[in-house]
């Protein structure tokens, strides 16, 4: 039987720390029961067991080479690929150990007799599988699907659990059974497991194609031609230049380590239905899904009921699979989970961003064109990834216990019924407010693991720059610096992330597509004295007056009052109305600063330093997307927290979320 990890974890609040949330107390008292075990009893410390080792003072190389009767031929392998002298400097890293038994199991399942016959390069590729660089990452971290830090080799791991005799069993990749865990070494800890981790090679097209379970599906991608768009792996003309010599690795003096991306991969994602579900729903071959496509999408797009070439990307069938792939590569935890999870100390303290009682929203573009995909949190549960819930009918599409299937270029994922872009899924998303984090908007970030980040206790954040060019829908002038703040405990930001511009700037940023509608479109930011001033445009077309982002809420210019001063207008609702008839709101009451060092408030609407511009009220005659333009005309600071999308039906009642 499989543990579901995921329904395990949902029963709390933090639902990031599904180990820790019902063993933290038991293994706290083990520690220490074991910490003063091995001071009386002065012997070798890291010999208690299975679980929660004490501090060896060895270096993970040193502990790696000091066993040679266990580990010798890890230890030589590091050696041979050139990969031993990291281990043993200073650093923060996590090992994945295989024992000499694993190593010798993997070199006859190789048609190999030992480690002289894998070259060089090989065999660090093999070590690098092994390790997760900079960060330290302990069971109590491990999660039911892949882990959020990548290997040194770009991959994923996937942890899963199931019952053993008297505990549970742990993971890795499937195959891997961890034995001891969370070996404390002087630069890391190590985690000893039964097989050597070989992470697939096949691209995501060669992974569905080997899974028998999703045969029909993977019929009717090569029958459409999707499968091509599914292809890339990384981009080859991608250089860094001058950018990454100048930058990388520098500091900005608000405590942030910056980086400019090494590569530029691409990703995708597939949601599936299996054969079983598709048999459920009466579809059992293609011409049953071409069938079903007809009539869910020729009542979407009436215009193109004709169009019988299931290659063009009008044609019904072709908009039924499009809208199953996605490209941008997310695991189980990147469609929304980790975001609503964002905080520095998260794991330690059970403070994030979002406030845990209001649901969140994040909206995905998918191959089908003009159409997005809605993925939300339902607090009432304690459940992550509902996609296109309709909350009148209760319909919702949910990723069974098969997901988190690892390729090269992708993920994919099985999903219990029928995903498809009907009508009914189209009226949810276009008569609700959509809130809409930066990030979001640019699959490049996702792609090469920079979206979520990995600050740590030395820096608080992570700030990327970008090349000209990296980011496909963003257009930028020569003068434009344009950066990426990973999310921060001291920012009061949606998300806890930002983009960032400083100087004189002048950019384009394409969005996702909007369905069609009369809208009221908003900008989210955060005004500091270190900004500038700037002029907002939507669709090429300036919106109003250039906005001083200098300018705090509080100012007379804007009006802002605190709800809960005036004891006239206790919940701010008169104050809203003064602000909206000046072009502005106070931030949502879902989200907050986590570090009070530079912000304060219960959450944005109760901060001065979180506003929303009005950008004005836009009727979009077809579903498409939009360009969102600034440009400086005060050299400053610039940033860009949200777009928000509210269908005027909507002003009237909308809540202060």
């Amino acid at each position: 039987m499989k543990i579901n990890r995921r329904n395990i974890q949902g029963k709390t609040p933090e639902n990031s720390r599904p180990i820790s949330s019902w063993y933290r107390s038991f293994g706290s008292y083990l520690l220490i029961a074991v910490l003063l075990a091995g001071l009386l009893a002065g012997c070798d410390s890291d010999d208690v067991g299975d679980t929660y080792y004490t501090f060896t003072g060895e270096t993970m190389g040193d502990y790696i080479a000091n066993r040679p009767e266990t580990y010798s031929e890890f230890s030589r392998m590091l050696e041979l690929g050139g990969v031993m002298g990291l281990l043993n400097a200073y650093g923060k890293y996590t090992c994945f150990l295989p024992d000499n038994e694993a190593m010798f199991n993997f070199y006859h399942s190789k048609g190999k007799n030992s480690l002289d016959d894998f070259t060089a390069d090989t065999l660090k590729k093999i070590a690098y599988d092994h390790i997760i660089s900079d960060f330290i990452v302990t069971s109590d971290e491990f999660v039911d699907g892949f882990l959020p830090n990548l290997t040194m080799s770009g991959r994923y791991l996937k942890i899963s659990f199931e019952p053993g005799e008297s505990t549970l069993l742990y993971r890795v990749n499937t195959t891997s059974v961890i034995g001891a865990r969370d070996i404390e070494v002087h630069n890391g800890v190590v985690h000893t497991i039964n097989k050597v981790l070989s992470p697939t090679e096949n691209t995501l097209i060669e992974a569905i194609a080997a899974d028998d379970d999703f045969s029909l599906f993977f019929e009717a991608l090569i029958a459409t031609g999707l499968d091509r768009e599914l292809l890339p792996i990384k981009d080859e003309t991608y250089d860094p230049g001058s950018l990454y010599e100048e930058r990388e690795g520098t500091f900005y003096p608000i405590g942030s380590i910056i980086h400019v991306p090494k590569e530029r991969k691409y990703g995708f994602t597939a949601l599936m239905e299996n054969n079983a579900t598709y048999a459920n729903a009466g579809i059992n071959d293609l011409e049953d899904m071409k069938e079903y496509a007809r009539g869910v999408y020729d009542l979407m797009y009436p215009e193109d009921a004709s169009i019988t070439d299931i290659t063009d990307r009008r044609n019904s069938l072709n908009r039924f699979v499009a809208y199953h792939l996605i490209n941008k590569k997310l695991s189980s935890r990147l469609f929304i989970e980790k975001y609503d999870n964002t905080g520095q100390f998260y794991e330690s303290r059970g403070e994030t961003h979002s406030i845990k009682t209001v649901d969140m929203f994040e909206y995905i573009e998918t191959l089908c064109p003009n159409t997005l995909l809605e993925v939300r949190t339902l607090r009432t549960t304690s459940e992550y990834n509902q996609f296109n819930m309709i909350p009148e009918s209760g319909d919702v599409i949910r990723l069974t216990e098969n997901f988190d299937n690892d390729a090269v270029n992708g993920v994919y994922h099985e999903i219990d019924n029928i995903l498809a872009y009907s009508q009914a899924v189209d009226r949810m998303i276009s008569s609700k407010r959509l809130r809409m984090d930066a990030a979001s908007f640019f699959p490049e970030l996702t792609n090469n693991n920079i979206r979520v980040g990995h600050a740590t206790p030395d820096y608080p954040s992570e700030m990327w720059y970008f090349p000209r060019g990296y980011i496909e829908r963003l257009k930028t002038s020569e003068t434009t610096n344009f950066a990426y703040y990973n999310a921060d405990d001291r920012f009061c930001d949606y998300q806890g992330d930002e983009v960032w511009l400083q100087g004189l700037y002048d950019f384009e940023i394409t969005t996702p597509p909007i369905p069609a509608g009369t809208y009221e479109v908003r900008f989210g930011y955060q005004p500091t004295i270190f900004r500038g001033a700037a002029q907002l445009y939507w669709d090429g077309k300036p919106t109003g007056i250039p906005l001083d982002l200098r300018i705090y809420a509080s100012e007379p210019e804007i009006g802002y009052v605190q709800p809960g001063l005036d004891p006239a207008d206790p919940e701010g609702f008169e104050n809203d109305k003064m602000m909206r008839n000046r072009g502005y709101m106070k931030g949502p009451a879902s989200f907050k600063v986590i570090n009070t060092a530079w912000y304060s408030g219960a959450s944005a609407r109760m901060s001065p330093a979180a506003l929303r511009r009005i950008l004005g009220i836009f009727t979009f005659n077809e579903a498409s997307t939009h360009t969102f333009a600034v440009k400086a005309v005060r050299a400053g600071e610039f940033m860009f927290d949200y777009l928000e999308f509210v269908p005027v039906e909507v002003l009237e009642y909308e809540d202060i979320y």
